[in-house]
């Protein structure tokens, strides 16, 4: 029996709006599992996650659960905040996996069906888990913050996610990210960029991508960060360096594999705070949502959050 007061946000458009299709098998099963104590939210717009979960939390409520996509995640997610600081610490969140990447649900190992992740939620235990703090340039120049749970990329991660929303994102996460970063892969130019980790290292030079991850897994299943842990108190750093046409079709199965990483024209690295910086201007992306442009810094918020799990996180 649930005792927590709780607060379901629903995206009817995840999935490419298949979400909005399962909406009453949905809310028939929330009834049955969350008892009276509870409330429902479907969004029309975006950001209407965030203002409604932030609302939720001030009202008192002591579980949000997320149903939709790893954007939907974010966008609640940074409703659990106020001037950078969290409302309630205690509250804690609740993930039913309807999205089109299902990255973050891959990296916290959620089992697959809605009815599988409503038990868990409800009959799991609760776990401290990092996230991540990104600053960022919007297009006229400010510098505008969000939180993200799964990773954020500068490159070809961008546009992969520019074109995943504009076209793609009803052929589900496996095919359209595959598809989508099979064909930008060719294309995407090697493109001068500065980053800098923890202070210590810093390097200038071209790259098809830079990827940052708290989870392992993002796009429809490409392992491009096998050591990520999302309780380490670390983020995960891929450097994606200049490479030829022969060599990207060479590397890209190995995404998938995580094997990718034993190739020079990758580096991988770990740290706590990332800058980013180019006199290019190159999109910048987290968990699958497009944010704005370079320069960015990114941060690490050890245990920020507490998700319902159904496992001990290895540590």
């Amino acid at each position: 029996m649930n005792t927590r007061k709780t607060h379901v946000i629903i995206n009817p458009f995840s999935a490419g709006g298949k979400t909005r299709k399962r909406l009453n098998y949905i809310l028939n099963l929330l009834e049955n599992y969350c008892g009276k104590k509870y409330s429902v939210y479907i969004t029309k717009k975006p950001f209407e996650a965030t203002s409604s979960a932030q609302k939720a939390i001030v009202n008192g409520c002591e579980l949000i659960i997320s149903i939709g996509g790893d954007g939907t995640i974010q966008e609640i997610v940074n409703g659990f905040f106020f001037n950078g600081r969290l409302i309630n610490p205690a509250c804690q969140l609740g993930i039913i996996n309807c999205g089109t990447g299902q990255g973050f649900a891959q990296s916290l190992n959620l089992p697959p069906t809605i009815k599988e992740q409503l038990e868990v939620i409800f009959d799991g235990l609760s776990h401290p888990v990092d996230i991540g703090r990104i600053a960022f340039s919007d297009e006229n120049g400010e510098t505008m913050e969000r939180f993200f749970v799964n990773e954020c990329q500068a490159g070809i991660g961008g546009d992969v996610v520019k074109k995943i929303m504009s076209h793609h994102k009803k052929l589900g996460g496996v095919i359209a990210f595959g598809i989508v970063t099979l064909s930008t892969a060719f294309r995407y130019p090697n493109q001068l960029m500065t980053i800098g980790i923890d202070g210590i290292y810093k390097v200038t030079n071209r790259f098809i991508g830079i990827m940052v991850s708290n989870g392992r897994y993002t796009g429809g299943g490409m392992n491009l960060t096998p050591s990520a842990k999302v309780n380490d108190s670390l983020l995960d750093v891929l450097l994606i360096h200049e490479q030829s046409f022969f060599q990207r079709l060479w590397n890209f199965p190995k995404i998938y594999s995580g094997s990718h990483i034993a190739s020079r024209t990758f580096s991988y690295f770990q740290g706590k705070s990332i800058s980013l910086n180019a006199r290019e201007t190159i999109l910048v992306e987290a968990d699958g949502e497009l944010l704005g442009f370079l320069p960015c810094k990114i941060e690490v918020m050890p245990s920020a959050l507490h998700i319902m799990l159904d496992f001990q996180i290895e540590e």
